[in-house]
Formats: C-alpha cells, sequence, structure tokens
C-alpha cells in the first residue's frame, strides 16, 4: 500500500510540475506575441492651446491613477498569486518611442517592439480623436523627467498566467477591433457626451457601457436629475448618499476637471441612451 501511495504521489507530483511547465510556456508565448499594426505618421502639435487640451485629456483619461501622481511610476497591483504590475516612469519610457510609436502603444496597446501591453486602457484610448490624441502626446512630452522611486518589475504569477492561457485575461491589442471606426467628437451635448464615455467610462463599466458584476450599467442616469448626476460625477456621491470608494476615488481624481459642458453632455447622452432601451 505505502508503495501504491508513492508512486500515487510521484505521479500527481509529474502532473503538476507538466502543467505548470505548460501554463508558463503558453503564456510566455501569449506575452511575447508580436501584434501586426503599424504605426501611422502623426503629427504633434506644439502651441499652448493643444497643450492645454492634452493636459485636460491627461487628467480627465486617470494617467495618474496607474502612473502616481508624478508619472515617475507606482506598484499598482500587487497580489501573492496573481501578479505585480509596475506603471512605468512615463517621461522616462516615452523617450524610446517615436511619435507614431507612441500614438500606436495609446491606441492599439502595442509596444515598440510589437509585443502587447496589459491592463492600460487602449481599448479606451482608441476612441480618441486625432486632435485629443496628438495633444495628449505634446503635453506627456512637456513633462519634466523625475528620478523613478526605485520600483520592481513587473511579475505576473500563476493565476494570472492561467488567465492568460484560458483567455480570461487578454492583452491589450487583443481587446480592440484595430480598424473599427472612430466616433466623431460632436458639438452638439448628446454627441460630446457620447465621445466622453467612450473615451473615459468603458475602463470600468464595458464597452458598451452595461456594466459587470463589479459596476453598474449607466442606465442608472435614468434615476437622476442634471444636479444628481453632477454630484456623482464630480464627488463620487450617489443620490443615496452610498459610499462608493472606487467612483469617489476616479470622481475626484479624474472627473472632477470635466467642464461643464462636459458634464451636461454625458447627462445628454447616458440620459437618451436609457429613454432609446
Amino acid at each position: 500500500m505505502r508503495r501504491v501511495l508513492k508512486w500515487v504521489a510521484v505521479t500527481i507530483v509529474s502532473i503538476v510540475v507538466i502543467a505548470a511547465i505548460a501554463v508558463y510556456g503558453l503564456s510566455e508565448y501569449q506575452l511575447r506575441r508580436r501584434f501586426d499594426v503599424a504605426a501611422a505618421p502623426v503629427t504633434i502639435p506644439t502651441d499652448s492651446a493643444s497643450l492645454a487640451v492634452g493636459r485636460h485629456v491627461f487628467e480627465t483619461r486617470g494617467c495618474t491613477g496607474c502612473h502616481g501622481p508624478n508619472v515617475v511610476g507606482k506598484v499598482f497591483f500587487d497580489e501573492p498569486m496573481i501578479a505585480r504590475l509596475v506603471a512605468p516612469n512615463v517621461p522616462t519610457a516615452i523617450k524610446g518611442y517615436s511619435d507614431p510609436e507612441l500614438a500606436r502603444l495609446l491606441r492599439h496597446g502595442i509596444r515598440a517592439d510589437g509585443r502587447g501591453v496589459a491592463v492600460m486602457p487602449s481599448a479606451m484610448f482608441y476612441h480618441l480623436d486625432d486632435a485629443d490624441l496628438t495633444s495628449l502626446i505634446a503635453y506627456l512630452r512637456s513633462l519634466p523627467e523625475q528620478p523613478n522611486p526605485g520600483l520592481p518589475a513587473t511579475s505576473l504569477r500563476i493565476l494570472a498566467r492561467v488567465g492568460l492561457v484560458t483567455g480570461q485575461y487578454k492583452l491589450e491589442p487583443a481587446l480592440i477591433t484595430h480598424d473599427a471606426p472612430r466616433l466623431a467628437k460632436g458639438h452638439d451635448p448628446a454627441a460630446l457626451g457620447q465621445y466622453l464615455a467612450m473615451t473615459s467610462c468603458t475602463e470600468c463599466h464595458g464597452a458598451k457601457l452595461e456594466g459587470d458584476a463589479t459596476t453598474p450599467a449607466l442606465m442608472i442616469v435614468a434615476g437622476y436629475s442634471p444636479a444628481e448626476f453632477a454630484k456623482l460625477l464630480r464627488e463620487g456621491v450617489p443620490k443615496d448618499g452610498r459610499k462608493l470608494d472606487l467612483m469617489a476615488q476616479v470622481a475626484r481624481s479624474r472627473f472632477s476637471h470635466f467642464s461643464e459642458d462636459e458634464v451636461a453632455g454625458l447627462y445628454a447622452f447616458l440620459s437618451r441612451q436609457v429613454a432609446s432601451k
């Protein structure tokens, strides 16, 4: 009996080791995959008005949330069995990118060497129009270099690697239809609101703004007055006064920078979406 148990134990250990090797190899294949999307030419503005637009995009789309207040990088996720994710020092990192490569990184989630990024919301940034995208690049180029605070390397652990192999997690370029048409940044409130929703809200609420197990569908706007919606957007406080940790953080750090016209546009679009259901 002991001999049988010994061989059973050896067999189980062998299977586990082989499975771990397979998961590592297959996940490395995913991580090293190159994506065939060209870095299209872009013209980066240098005027002060464009830099102001770039700063507004930078503030409202949450760059500091992952990269830190001075975008010098930070560890923004660290779970022992999943991953340690480290956002790089932006002014230093983008020195290695041409302007077309940086535009491709932001819009398509593809590094200069063709590999895909994880987590950075390029599927959302894909919908930024040319003026906002190039103004954002201009602003990023204007940021002074600062020392990196001695950050560790990104590390994908067993559960993240299993997720990559099974398709639970995907690199950002795999989530993007790279030749899909982009929305125009319209001037009427609802058109402006649609553009803002698709370039600001899909990161948490999904590509169709329908939410998931952790975030609500944005049809909740149907129950809000314009004033209540503005309070939710700027302060993260819902009409019933509940404490919303993530929304409060995002609202105060990002959405509080939206102009009155932008807030009104988001309300107009989301209200129209609800009404059309």
